[in-house]
């Protein structure tokens, strides 16, 4: 099971509110984390989040290693303050078929998929885990394309059950990061939020570098 986050995004004022696409830094970071998988011989399936930067990160990838994207709203952001999602109007799954020739459709893709409840770290982990297991039970490899909160949230469900011991990894949540678990026959983390595909200059955290987000940290 591998996990990532969105690339960098654009916060252009012509974008859908709340929903903005990538910049060209952000695709060549999707690009860059395709080939990667590619190298690595993924054949499974994409689950993406259905917001434009997750679903434009997932189809990136998706040329690339000649997969599928599925919509997954269990991968969705989260809302952490009132009235964050007055207004919102998010892309039905037939807009994003139409949009992205990777798009296939989801039998139980729900619309509207977002809500506008403020969640916690457990609402979170409690929202991808139906997911996570539905995923790990076809017993096939699979990529989950989310959020920093969302993907978090799989980090959390799949570490809590597995290696308690890592749960505290201290990792950076970059940008087309990639964390990767070894299901069966054995548990093993592989890698959590690697960047290792990314040269330093295309690492970052939205609209900001590898030097400001580390400088903040102290690091």
């Amino acid at each position: 099971l591998h996990i990532t986050r969105h690339g960098q995004t654009d916060v252009r004022s012509d974008h859908p509110p709340g929903d903005p696409h990538l910049t060209d830094l952000g695709r060549k970071q999707a690009e860059l984390l395709g080939g990667s998988l590619k190298e690595m011989g993924f054949v499974g399936g994409i689950y993406s989040s259905p917001y434009f930067r997750t679903v434009e990160t997932a189809h990136v990838i998706a040329e690339i290693t000649d997969r599928v994207v599925v919509p997954a709203a269990e991968m969705r952001e989260y809302v952490i303050r009132e009235n964050q999602m007055d207004g919102f109007q998010g892309a039905t799954q037939d807009e994003l078929i139409a949009g992205y020739s990777s798009v296939t459709r989801a039998t139980d893709f729900p619309y509207p998929w977002w809500t506008s409840n403020i969640e916690s770290d457990e609402d979170i982990e409690a929202r991808v885990a139906p997911l996570v297991d539905r995923v790990l039970a076809a017993d096939i490899d699979a990529l989950l394309v989310g959020h920093g909160a969302s993907a978090e949230g799989v980090h959390r469900y799949l570490l809590r059950r597995h290696a308690p011991n890592q749960m505290n990894h201290g990792q950076n949540i970059w940008n087309c990061f990639l964390s990767s678990f070894k299901i069966r026959p054995d548990f093993r983390v592989l890698r959590i939020m690697d960047v290792g595909h990314l040269p330093d200059d295309a690492v970052t955290s939205n609209a900001r570098t590898q030097e400001e987000v580390l400088a903040e940290r102290g690091s």
